[in-house]
């Protein structure tokens, strides 16, 4: 949501756009690759910055020797951010001596709630112009020959069902990457050789990965649970498959189409802290497409859906009374959807600088949450039990604190190994 708002707010200005790629080298980072800095010359990059961050995303600037010279969560006003420009490129003109240790400075809102300054570790990086030949570059995509790798847009839809004109806020416009893995595909293919006439059910895995990518609004509201503090209330989807003729003996092609129903988030009904956040979040789409094969291998797949989207998210802590939107970056706006919607989406096989030999170890939170939510729910009946039996499972609640700080930081080793001592604990 952070970062959304970030775009929305404040790189959705085209003179902040201009100046920026005037006076700076904008470069948008992966949350997860600051809080879990990979190995290598550019991990220790991602770790310098991310030593100061005062939440888990912002606006950060670096001099070019990698030591950041101001983080900003926020700011006072719209003005403050060419204010903000203004500093750090003053701050970068007086640090242009490397062995001059360089403070970071940290503010919650610019430039009036200033935090506290983080020191220098007078350590200086050595930053090569280049990646060594047998370095890889962690911001490239790494995935297994053979992945299937898309990219999905959605809209919203006017009421003479075209998509509207606006496209700068997360509810008016989305856009993202996906990818089908190569067992999803064997299993499309086998359903295809099992069945006993040409048409026949998609398999839910691949089903599952077409669906989960296909909504609007923040990250944070993934209404199939799949990133950290979202939540899946429940979720239907019904796909089939029909071979027909593609004009090529070579080719499979298969006519899909199918229906799905997801709904998440926290009932907007509920009394939350001030500090929590409450949504409600339901996708109700008809699919429609086709995909090609070739020796167990997709090598083309086009969708469609078209359906209705409803989105709400807020709560009293949202109402800021006509405050310009740069002062709540972290909060974000909040947001009343219901809308008819239209999704597009189109897959080809990765990329050659894509694939890697092997297996690919994802540090992401949908490739770990199936693992993190049986054992949680596990957990949960463990603690139930406990708690029928008259027992206090206070040793445990302490982990779980630990464990949403970790997952924020999607730190998912050690969230893991938290759970996996958790269920010691309840034997």
């Amino acid at each position: 949501m952070f970062a959304g708002a970030a775009r929305e707010v404040v790189f959705s200005n085209r003179e902040v756009v201009r100046r920026v790629n005037e006076e700076f080298i904008p470069v948008a980072l992966k949350a997860r690759m600051v809080n879990n800095p990979p190995r290598g010359i550019e991990g220790n990059l991602y770790a310098e910055i991310g030593r100061s961050k005062p939440a888990p995303q912002g606006i950060c600037t670096v001099n070019s020797a990698g030591k950041v010279l101001a983080w900003a969560l926020s700011f006072d006003d719209n003005a403050s951010i060419w204010k903000f420009l203004d500093h750090v490129a003053s701050r970068y003109e007086k640090t242009s001596n490397v062995k001059e240790p360089v403070v970071a400075e940290r503010y919650m809102r610019f430039p009036s709630h200033k935090m506290s300054d983080v020191e220098d570790t007078r350590r200086l990086l050595k930053i090569p112009e280049q990646h060594a030949k047998s370095d890889r570059c962690p911001g490239t995509p790494a995935v297994a020959k053979g992945t299937l790798v898309g990219r999905i847009i959605g809209r919203p839809l006017d009421k003479q069902g075209k998509p509207i004109s606006d496209t700068i806020r997360q509810e008016e416009y989305m856009e993202a990457r996906f990818e089908v893995s190569i067992a999803e595909q064997e299993q499309l293919a086998t359903a295809i050789t099992q069945a006993n006439d040409n048409r026949f059910q998609i398999p839910d895995a691949f089903t599952r990965s077409l669906v989960s990518p296909a909504f609007l609004g923040q990250l944070d509201a993934n209404p199939l649970g799949e990133v950290p503090g979202s939540q899946n209330d429940s979720r239907h989807w019904k796909f089939t498959g029909q071979t027909i003729d593609s004009g090529d003996k070579e080719i499979i092609r298969v006519r899909i189409e199918g229906e799905s129903n997801v709904k998440g988030g926290r009932d907007m009904r509920a009394k939350p802290r001030k500090e929590e956040r409450l949504w409600e979040h339901r996708v109700t789409l008809k699919w429609q497409g086709y995909a090609d094969l070739r020796e167990n291998r997709i090598v083309q797949l086009i969708m469609v859906a078209n359906g209705d989207e409803q989105f709400r998210w807020g709560n009293e802590r949202y109402d800021f009374k006509g405050a310009p939107a740069a002062t709540h970056l972290m909060a974000g706006h909040k947001i009343d959807l219901d809308a008819k919607v239209r999704y597009g989406l189109i897959a080809e096989p990765a990329a050659s600088d894509e694939e890697v030999e092997g297996e690919i170890q994802r540090d992401d939170y949908a490739a770990n949450h199936q693992v993190l939510h049986a054992k949680m729910q596990r957990l949960k009946a463990g603690v139930k039990r406990m708690q029928q039996a008259g027992h206090r499972p206070a040793e445990i609640g302490k982990l779980m604190q630990r464990f949403q700080s970790l997952i924020q930081k999607q730190n998912f080793k050690e969230a893991e190994a938290l759970l996996d001592q958790a269920l010691k604990m309840l034997k």
